[in-house]
């Protein structure tokens, strides 16, 4: 088991938009993941302490394929914010992924059992390339999909069609980002599935082509109950091989999900990089996971509004909770720090009981980290400074003037970022209140008078 794949990428994540920032100017909708887990939840009691909690989890996973459930010490934060950020965020959707999986099978299948009615995945693609504007072809390939709920309304009441539950899944190969939805609908028992897909293609060509776009025969498929896992659209992290025939090219099979591209990033792809900003850029602002009108048609709660039964709540009798400042915390974790803080953090975490104190130390020592990283930032931006400011035809003593003053900037800017941060780090202690002297009890007219006679 990956105990920290999961704040790596976050933190990577995080690196990325910030650099972005910094480059253009512009936030990326989806930024709030820079403090997702990092801040504190905005409900807290607590605002000024980190809490870290430390247990042992039965987990299900695959095992040279085959499924076994065991026993890990696992850490998380806890009393934490959460972005909610299902396309870029790795910790909320895995959390959304898990609510949405419970929605599926405990709502909507015996939603639709109970109608009689068959649930069946229906997947549409479009041509893509890699030279070629990403947010222009996202937002045509939206636009498609509207154009084609449309024009196909009526062919799908034909078929008992009452909804669907959309998702959006959009990695990226050597021809770009490939943005394609998988829609779970209803139909009635005994439909032509065949018959409709070669309808529904019909439909999707007309409506890629009124946007530029266009695709093959094999653009759009579907598949009916029983030949596909309805958790499939609920899946973390998908393998996009829910499409049988054969693509425009076999190149489509090195397709990477953003988090694939956040690992390769990690280990210095710049190319991985660079594509990563470029989809969410293009996907910013839309759903991983779209109801529509399918929970309100069938009489269940949306999953917005649902909530998983509580069973028997099993909690660890050795639970443990860490804690420490929270000023701490977003200096440690923050993304200017080379290395993964949450991550080391976490794992430090998970040797708490054995070796006390190694949390604590663990938080400072990422502090240290990143305040070296941010002095190492301060220096160089005096240095593109002073290679702005000095001339070639500066004699010797300008040029040693010129050095001396950027230096002493850059200095003072050091120190006063040291003192700043520290005094975060490290509050001083608030005095208390001094105590008033209570004067109610004087007797009128006899008061000292220390007037001059």
């Amino acid at each position: 088991m990956k105990f920290n794949a999961t704040s790596i990428r976050q933190h990577e994540a995080s690196k990325l938009l910030t650099k972005n920032f910094l480059e253009t100017g512009k936030n990326i909708l989806g930024d709030g993941l820079k403090l997702c887990q990092r801040a504190k939840a905005h409900h807290t009691q607590n605002p000024g302490t980190a809490f870290i909690v430390v247990e042992k989890k039965a987990i299900k996973e695959k095992i040279n394929g085959k499924w076994q459930t065991n026993i890990y010490t696992l850490s998380r934060m806890h009393d934490a914010a959460q972005c909610g950020n299902a396309h870029l965020c790795p910790h909320c959707t895995s959390y959304k992924a898990a609510h949405m999986r419970g929605w599926i099978e405990l709502e909507l299948l015996p939603a639709a059992k109970s109608r009689n009615l068959c649930l069946g995945l229906l997947t549409l693609t479009a041509r893509h390339r890699r030279d070629c504007d990403w947010s222009a072809y996202v937002q045509n390939f939206y636009s498609a999909l509207g154009l084609f709920a449309i024009s196909i309304d009526r062919a799908f009441k034909k078929i008992g069609y009452l909804g669907r539950l959309r998702t959006l899944e959009s990695p990226v190969g050597n021809h770009g980002i490939h943005p394609h939805i998988h829609d779970l609908f209803t139909y009635a028992p005994g439909t032509d599935l065949a018959k409709f897909q070669e309808i529904a293609l019909k439909h999707w060509k007309k409506a890629l082509k009124k946007v530029g776009l266009d695709c093959n025969n094999h653009g759009i498929n579907i598949k009916p109950e029983g030949k596909f896992d309805p958790l499939y659209v609920a899946k973390e992290m998908a393998a996009y091989d829910t499409k049988t025939g054969k693509t425009d090219d076999d190149e489509d099979s090195k397709n990477k999900n953003l988090f694939q591209l956040l690992d390769m990033s990690a280990k210095g792809d710049k190319q991985a990089s660079t594509d990563w900003i470029r989809a969410a850029s293009a996907i910013q602002g839309r759903d991983r996971w779209n109801v529509g009108q399918l929970a309100q048609k069938l009489g269940i709660p949306c999953p917005s509004n649902w909530k998983k039964p509580e069973g028997i709540a099993k909690i660890d009798p050795q639970r443990l909770l860490i804690s420490y400042p929270q000023p701490q915390h977003m200096i440690a974790t923050s993304p200017s720090n080379p290395r993964a803080g949450l991550a080391f953090i976490l794992r430090a975490a998970r040797n708490e009981a054995a070796r006390p104190g190694t949390t604590q130390r663990m938080v400072l020592r990422m502090c240290d980290e990143t305040i070296k990283a941010e002095v190492e930032q301060i220096k160089f931006k005096h240095a593109k400074t002073l290679a702005k400011l000095i001339k070639s035809g500066f004699t010797a003593e300008e040029k040693e003037r010129l050095c001396a003053k950027i230096h002493g900037h850059c200095t003072f800017a050091i120190a006063e970022y040291r003192a700043t941060t520290y005094s975060y780090m490290h509050p001083a202690p608030k005095h208390a209140p001094q105590a008033q002297e209570d004067y109610s009890d004087l007797i009128p007219g006899q008061e000292l008078d220390f007037s001059l006679a």
